[in-house]
């Protein structure tokens, strides 16, 4: 895989869970109201999941790594 793929592939991960953080009712059950403990506890880990993407990609992009691996 090529630089330009895995940078695809980690901003697709970020969107997806930066909107899961802004669109709650996604980790929301359907009607259950009573969950919202677990839905502020989902949007903490999907925002510091996100954080955590953006932080490697950047490690990744300024490490100059040449064989593409991003462990």
């Amino acid at each position: 895989m090529n630089k330009s793929n895995i940078v695809t592939a980690e901003f697709i991960v970020i969107f997806i869970s930066v909107y899961c953080f802004f669109r709650p009712d996604i980790l929301c059950s359907f009607g259950y109201g009573l969950s919202v403990d677990g839905t502020v506890i989902a949007r903490t880990f999907c925002l510091l999941f996100a954080l955590y993407r953006f932080v490697k990609l950047i490690y990744f992009l300024n490490s100059g790594d040449k064989n593409g691996s991003i462990e």
